[in-house]
């Protein structure tokens, strides 16, 4: 009993980074500034989001891994089960799921790293052709309910992912947007 109690101490310290093994694809410096290139340029002015109104500027976001390991189980997951749901399919590409028994973009963004958060955005898009990045911000940012977390200056971290099934010829896009919470003690 003794040798189990400590088997499960060690299993858990060593999960409490990240709870989910998923390793998306390297993603280059390039893209990364591509990605943050368009989103940025978007929050740099006023936007139309119809039914919620214009939106003023916005800061810029930060690229975050974490949040990037978050929209790819997502987009993986959706591409997978060919759903477009921001909950999880239950299936096996449902990794967070896994773990929590469920999963949205808040349990995703915890289980891949993205602690102490209670703010976060997801936008998520499909379709059976191949997007170009510009295409996806252009279509979040004139869609009246992802505008929204396209302009909301709270956010500060984002991360971008897409996933290809080329069984269905679908691509599925998932953009996470986050405030990472720091606690701080006086």
């Amino acid at each position: 009993m003794k040798f189990i109690l400590t088997i499960a101490i060690v299993i858990t310290l060593g999960m409490s980074h990240s709870l989910v093994k998923i390793k998306p694809p390297a993603i280059s410096k390039t893209r990364i500034n591509e990605y943050l290139h368009l989103i940025n340029n978007i929050r740099s002015v006023s936007q139309d989001c119809g039914k919620f109104g214009i939106k003023p500027p916005a800061p810029p976001v930060k690229w975050n891994y974490n949040l990037y390991k978050a929209a790819y189980e997502h987009s993986r997951d959706m591409a997978m089960n060919n759903m477009l749901e921001h909950y999880g399919s239950g299936t096996k590409y449902d990794l967070t799921g896994k773990i929590y028994g469920a999963s949205d973009h808040f349990l995703r963004a915890r289980a891949n790293g993205y602690k102490n958060n209670n703010y976060i955005g997801e936008n998520i898009l499909y379709g059976n052709y191949h997007f170009t990045p510009a295409l996806v911000m252009k279509l979040f940012v004139q869609h009246d309910e992802h505008c929204p977390n396209m302009m909301n200056p709270r956010f500060k971290d984002v991360g971008v992912a897409y996933y290809y099934n080329p069984q269905t010829g679908n691509e599925f896009w998932t953009v996470l947007f986050g405030v990472h919470h720091v606690k701080r003690y006086k």
